[in-house]
């Protein structure tokens, strides 16, 4: 079968590394499942850094979080076999009801899946719900699995992981759960039609509707009233920093502008390094960067000609530009590197690569490249402290 047939329809892949549910996570390996009647999903294996495993599943242009659970109350696989959609069951003290019961096949495996997955295995499962809580119960001979979920809002996971957030058509056309490989599967064409057609209209009435809008753009966002204090010191990815610098910086996008906190640290050996509070808006995010490699030579005036979804090598790997900006630093303290006064401006982009982000940013006359991860805010918190009120 056509590996199309398995694309992924979205933008987080094996290797990825992002914070989410309060810790650091991996993306260890990909799923897709479907069920008896032709219904696919994707499964997204995510190993977090405390050793425990959770499960992403994107269906629909909705993501949700399941995880494995001992239940309270023990069912036979003879008996979950036995119920049917609208009977009741108690699920970790609650009466939930099966909405859904059907049988599920692995279709496809990237990178690492759970024990006992493997291409073409199948399973009997029913799903039930109580209230907004999800439950998912699944047999294969004797063996019963019981798992708990959650709808998760929109633009957490692609926050967390430093992904694109994906437009309506843009869900569309990817494929995938919701998509059009998953209405041309079940040989529904017309149908399959009639939803490209209307989304079409849609996004083209959309585009005409904010056109006519003249509404000021919306203000800036400013950086976070809490910062790091300055010299402070701590472990963090495997260094002892002290940080000797701090810069207020004001990022503007196409979408806005908003405010961010950056600083320069210093490691035991003398090495430097960027901690970045909100690389893209989201200040619960902070990455570290570090110098790139001299394997990487790019002028001011080579970067320039980058644009959103352009492609370059970093290290060997290759990096797609996300975002261009203008920065201006309006604030600074401690250590200031040569050239960053209040008032300076830089032009940039960050781009992200299979396993990492690249920061780029110039003048007329210099340019620097980073690169670097994300970072949970619980590894800055235990390193620095909480912060302190500007």
């Amino acid at each position: 079968m056509s590996s199309l047939k398995f694309n992924n329809p979205t933008a987080l892949g094996v290797g990825q590394e992002g914070a989410i549910f309060g810790h650091r996570a991996s993306v260890v390996g990909r799923s897709v499942l479907k069920s008896g009647d032709g219904y696919r999903w994707d499964e997204y294996h995510l190993k977090l850094d405390d050793g425990t495993a959770t499960t992403l599943v994107y269906e629909s242009g909705i993501w949700k979080r399941f995880d494995l659970f001992d239940p309270d109350v023990t069912l036979s696989a003879r008996d979950a076999a036995d119920l049917g959609v609208g009977d009741p069951v108690t699920m970790r003290g609650s009466s939930a009801d099966i909405t859904y019961v059907g049988q599920s096949r692995v279709a496809y495996i990237e990178g690492r899946a759970p024990e006992g997955y493997r291409v073409g295995s199948e399973a009997h499962y029913f799903n039930a719900e109580a209230g907004n809580r999800l439950f998912v119960v699944s047999w294969t001979g004797d063996e019963v699995e019981f798992y708990e979920g959650q709808n998760l809002p929109r633009g957490d996971v692609e926050r967390a992981f430093g992904l694109p957030e994906q437009s309506l058509l843009a869900r569309i056309f990817r494929g995938g759960s919701g998509g059009l490989d998953s209405w041309f599967d079940a040989d529904n064409r017309l149908v399959g039609t009639i939803l490209v057609a209307g989304a079409i209209f849609f996004f083209i009435w959309a585009q005409g509707a904010s056109s006519e809008q003249t509404a000021e753009p919306p203000p800036a966002v400013p950086a976070p009233s809490l910062h790091l204090p300055g010299r402070a010191q701590g472990d963090l990815a495997g260094h002892h920093y002290v940080i000797s610098g701090h810069q207020i910086n004001e990022i503007d996008e196409m979408r806005g502008r908003f405010g961010r906190h950056e600083y320069d640290l210093v490691d035991e050996q003398g090495g430097h390094a960027l901690l970045i509070q909100g690389l893209a808006w989201d200040a619960r995010q902070w990455y570290l960067f570090g110098p790139a490699s001299d394997s990487v030579r790019v002028s001011p005036n080579q970067a320039a000609t980058l644009k959103q979804g352009s492609t370059f090598t970093v290290d060997g790997r290759p990096a797609t530009v996300r975002a261009l900006f203008m920065c201006r630093t309006i604030g600074s303290d401690g250590d200031v590197p040569p050239g960053l006064r209040t008032g300076s401006v830089r032009y940039g982009f960050t781009a992200q690569t299979r396993d990492g982000w690249v920061l780029a940013r110039w003048n007329e006359t210099d340019i620097e490249v980073r690169t670097g991860r994300i970072l949970s805010e619980r590894e800055v918190q235990q390193a620095f402290g909480r912060g302190v009120s500007g």
